[in-house]
C-alpha cells in the first residue's frame, strides 16, 4: 500500500497557504501538508519529520527566504 504523499509548503502569506490547502484537500484529502511560514521554519521541520515527498518554496520570506 502506497504512503500518502507529504508535503511541505514554505510560504508567509496565510492567504496563499489558505488557497494552497484548498487545492490539495480537492485534489487528494490523504494529502499530509504542513506549513512553514519561513525558510527557517522550514529548515527545522525537515529536521525533525520524516522526509517530505514535495516542497513548495516561496523565494520572498522574512526572517530566511527561499534562496
Amino acid at each position: 500500500m502506497k504512503h500518502a504523499k507529504r508535503i511541505l509548503l514554505v510560504d508567509d502569506d496565510v492567504d496563499d497557504q489558505v488557497y494552497f490547502l484548498d487545492a490539495i484537500n480537492e485534489i487528494n484529502p490523504s494529502m499530509e501538508c504542513k506549513l512553514a511560514n519561513n525558510g527557517l521554519e522550514a529548515l527545522q521541520s525537515i529536521k525533525i519529520l520524516p522526509a517530505f515527498d514535495i516542497i513548495f518554496l516561496d523565494l520572498n520570506m522574512p526572517i530566511m527566504n527561499g534562496f
